[in-house]
């Protein structure tokens, strides 16, 4: 909560985003870092965001699809970084910071919940679990309460396959009885102050995706900090 976090590491400059790069650049700067996981075909935690490959790898293959070795081989947008596993990025970052680890929702959410619970189960650094599931976040209270929750909402306006009723439950944060999450992640772009303040009410609260220093300046009235990329925070 006392610095902003560098969304996906502090990734350009060649350096691309949920690489071991992009945390040691956001470990250099002193940022908190956030990262995304994915289940992997030998269920497994590999960090990447998409479910395939397409967008930074040029390949068609879907991240379910393959095992931690498989993604081993692949390099991400021309550099000679590859999607690491989830125990790799642990080894690698080793608690120099805090880490905002998003698991991304999807099928077999209980497996996903339980990987990532055995992948962080003996580190010793600053970590909190985050999802827009409540149902991966409530398994973590129940299986590892000592781990720090976040229960991630927002617009869901890119998300087509839940239905308008679920969509509703987890914009108003409706199935926080069910997570029982320590703090949540707000989409910035459609938070309200009435919104921020009834967050607030009942717990910490982090807006993502800052994008521009003005932004930031907006995000940090509404909020207690913020997930940000693409721009000099320190400006």
């Amino acid at each position: 909560m006392t610095r902003p976090v560098a969304h996906r590491g502090l990734h350009g400059d060649g350096r691309p985003e949920n690489t071991l790069a992009a945390f040691e650049a956001a470990v250099q700067a002193g940022l908190p870092i956030e990262l995304d996981v994915q289940l992997t075909a030998d269920h497994k935690m590999v960090v990447h965001h998409d479910t395939d490959l397409k967008r930074l790898s040029g390949r068609d293959e879907r991240v379910r699809d393959m095992t931690v070795d498989q993604l081993r081989n692949i390099r991400i947008a021309g550099t000679d970084q590859h999607p690491p596993s989830l125990s790799e990025t642990l080894d690698y970052i080793d608690g120099r910071v805090p880490i905002l680890l998003e698991i991304k929702a999807g099928d077999l959410r209980y497996l996903r919940a339980s990987a990532t619970g055995a992948a962080v189960r003996d580190y010793a650094g600053p970590l909190a679990v985050q999802s827009f599931d409540p149902f991966i976040v409530a398994w973590f209270h129940r299986n590892a309460p000592e781990v720090v929750r976040g229960q991630l909402a927002g617009s869901l306006a890119d998300v087509r396959s839940i239905g308008w009723g679920t969509r509703l439950l987890l914009q108003n944060l409706a199935l926080t009885t069910v997570s029982r999450p320590h703090y949540v992640g707000y989409e910035f772009g459609v938070t309200t102050r009435m919104r921020s303040w009834l967050i607030r009410r009942k717990w910490p609260l982090i807006l993502w995706t800052i994008t521009t220093r003005h932004d930031m300046d907006q995000a940090l009235e509404l909020a207690d900090n913020v997930i940000f990329e693409g721009f000099d925070h320190s400006g």
